[in-house]
């Protein structure tokens, strides 16, 4: 999969996400249950949520190949070691004396 066709489909997904949140604000809007100051900062949020969504992908994707191959293996080595060092760890057991 290249990188514009990822690119498209995530915007499109997003699209339709917003798409949705924005109708039921007006729904709600319609029937009373959002106050009309209230709406407009869910609509605020709404759409900076999505704008934020929609630029991390390219601003990653245009880091990530203008990295070198040296570069990239460090950072999942990094990735790799933070999940490592996340992870819970088995508790030794404790043996029993009779």
């Amino acid at each position: 999969m290249s990188k514009s066709n990822f690119m498209h489909d995530w915007v499109a997904l997003l699209g339709s996400l917003a798409m949705i949140a924005l109708i039921l604000t007006a729904l709600g809007l319609m029937v009373g249950t959002v106050k009309p100051a209230d709406a407009v900062k869910h609509i605020g949020a709404i759409l900076g949520i999505v704008i934020v969504l929609m630029l991390t992908p390219g601003i990653l994707a245009n880091a990530w190949s203008g990295m070198s191959l040296w570069q990239q293996i460090a950072l999942v080595t990094i990735g790799i070691g933070l999940w490592q060092w996340r992870r819970p760890r088995r508790q030794p057991r404790i043996k029993r004396r009779n």
